[in-house]
């Protein structure tokens, strides 16, 4: 029997003042500085049992939507069993988290995908571990979005479903009839969220683009299989509405990083008129699908898979879009920077290699420099911008036609 053991570690920032965002930027600070003293100790996240949050007056909910953002943002879809609000009297958020930790087992772990064990799995498919200024590059990324919201026409969370995550901003372009991009977030399907995105798509928007930025539900309240359902219901909330808002239904192309080019990936190869008789077989015109994971199996053995519902190898099976069939005609590029794992890249290739035999012209590109999370940026101003906009150049052979 593997002996366990109980360790509480802590953090806390110091309050600038009483206001509810000087509140929210300390417990993304002490969320970070508790990270590190995990990290230090050698424990792992998804052994968090209680977390205790302090604050003044109480006031400090991490259950707070603003708070879960950040706390995702620091420790993607890991969560305490329990958790513990507490007043304190010192300027400051203080966090206690209690952990069960377990001696690591005698034997070494055997391969179970691509000859590589799970932990190693884990180091291949691990981009914030690879890009160790992550908590930056997010933070940067916030603000930059929160600046274009601010400064673009824009229509803020907009409903395509019930769940309070089934929302959408969308930036209308200046004319009609213009295409529109269908951007879908990363996270490993447990966090981020669209706004922190806006600033991506100002290249499209600078071209007369229409956009519309999806937030879906996030594991582990949600399962993958309940995000692809998302995905869906927006596509044919946005399909079904372009005249209302002023796009040209025959051309859509849908971007998706990380967990979103797989759940793009999946758009690309959904039967439509099984789904929704009135849509056509081919709604989507093109993709570009950037860093994808496209086979699900080696999910399902990191440490935060049981977090994201597979349960078995015939569920990761059935989501992963390497084994289904694209839509036919799809223009499609595959982008992953190039100084990501083999492991990445292998994930593209291999979609390109099932998916040829049905599609003509896929584009396989690694993106020079970049990382994960930088290459993405290019898609504002770079190379990832120029590859969406060359798709587009590619009409379809005749438009769809509907009735709003």
């Amino acid at each position: 029997m593997t002996a366990m053991t109980m360790t509480t570690l802590r953090a806390e920032a110091a309050l600038d003042d009483d206001a509810a965002a000087a509140m929210v930027a300390a417990y993304r600070e002490a969320a970070v500085a508790l990270l590190g003293r995990l990290k230090a100790a050698h424990c792992s996240t998804a052994g968090m049992q209680r977390l205790t949050v302090t604050s003044p007056g109480a006031w400090l909910d991490p259950r707070d939507p603003a708070c879960d953002r950040l706390w995702r943002e620091v420790f993607g879809g890991f969560q305490p069993a329990s958790v513990e609000v507490r007043a304190g009297e010192a300027p400051t958020i203080g966090l206690a988290v209690t952990l069960a930790t377990a001696s690591p087992p005698a034997s070494e772990a055997a391969p179970v995908w691509h000859g590589l064990t799970p932990a190693e799995i884990d180091a291949a498919y691990s981009a914030r571990a690879a890009v160790p200024e992550h908590l930056e590059i997010f933070e940067r990324w916030r603000d930059a979005g929160q600046r274009v919201l601010a400064s673009r026409d824009v229509q803020r969370e907009l409903a395509y479903g019930e769940a309070p995550l089934q929302r959408f901003d969308f930036f209308p372009a200046p004319r009609p009839n213009a295409p529109l991009l269908v951007f879908l977030h990363g996270g490993y399907w447990q966090a981020m969220d669209k706004a922190e995105h806006a600033q991506l798509i100002e290249g499209h928007l600078d071209a007369g683009w229409a956009v519309a930025l999806l937030n879906y539900r996030l594991c582990p309240e949600a399962t993958i299989a309940d995000q692809v359902d998302d995905v869906h219901l927006a596509l044919r909330h946005l399909w079904h509405r372009a005249e209302r808002y002023g796009f040209d239904r025959s051309r859509i192309q849908v971007c998706g990083h990380s967990a979103g080019g797989h759940l793009g990936a999946c758009l690309a190869s959904t039967d439509w008129p099984a789904m929704d008789p009135a849509m056509p077989g081919d709604p989507i015109h093109s993709a570009l699908l950037v860093s994808g994971l496209y086979e699900l199996e080696p999910m399902r053995h990191m440490s935060f898979g049981p977090l994201l519902g597979l349960p078995d190898a015939e569920t990761a099976r059935t989501l992963s879009p390497l084994h289904a069939t694209p839509n036919p005609g799809l223009r499609l590029h595959l982008a992953v920077g190039e100084r990501e794992s083999e492991e990445f890249h292998w994930q593209s290739r291999g979609l390109a290699e099932r998916w040829g035999d049905a599609l003509d012209g896929i584009v396989v590109s690694s993106v020079p420099g970049t990382h994960h999370f930088s290459v993405m940026e290019t898609l504002a101003n770079g190379e990832l911008l120029a590859a969406s906009r060359a798709l587009m150049a590619t009409e379809p052979a005749t438009p769809t036609d509907a009735t709003d």
